[in-house]
């Protein structure tokens, strides 16, 4: 009997990756993260510097903003980022972009410098006040994050102070 000669078609790596991906079900996370890495080019400089594409998940993008007032002002301009996400990955995926308040940027290296400062402007008196306030919450998580807030607060009020007399 004689053997056929069937020829072999060559499929390109990327191929054959993405089939694999996809049947362990992980081909979303891959376009998850080409979402996540083109969000930059398709918003600009000043945009993804206080936005971030949190998730992806069935045609929605939800993506966390600094501020409520950066929501309301992506809202007026949704539909242009979709169009250009859409665009720069060469797929339709993107039907939908939500945005929420949640993203605190990361600092720049200045002001990591100038965190163990933040942490020395408290005084005893300040942690006092601090513990005598959230002592009476019920709700130690609660109590845990005020005290965060209140600590910082009066850090920044402080350091603000010390710049003023200098």
């Amino acid at each position: 009997m004689r053997r056929r000669n069937r020829q072999i078609q060559l499929q390109p790596i990327g191929e054959v990756l993405f089939s694999v991906l996809k049947k362990k079900g992980m081909a979303s996370k891959l376009e998850e993260n080409a979402l996540i890495q083109l969000w930059p080019t398709a918003v600009g400089e000043q945009i993804a510097a206080k936005t971030k594409p949190e998730s992806f998940r069935n045609g929605i993008l939800f993506v966390k903003t600094v501020s409520s007032v950066w929501v309301q002002q992506l809202h007026f301009v949704k539909q242009d980022i979709l169009d250009k996400l859409n665009q720069l990955s060469g797929k339709h995926a993107t039907k939908e972009i939500r945005f929420m308040v949640g993203y605190s940027p990361i600092k720049e290296k200045d002001d990591v410098s100038a965190s163990p400062a933040k942490k020395n402007v408290l005084k005893k008196r300040d942690r006092d006040m601090i513990d005598e306030c959230t002592e009476v919450l019920a709700d130690r998580e609660l109590a845990s994050v005020l005290q965060r807030v209140m600590q910082l607060e009066i850090s920044r009020r402080r350091q603000i102070e010390s710049r003023k007399v200098r």
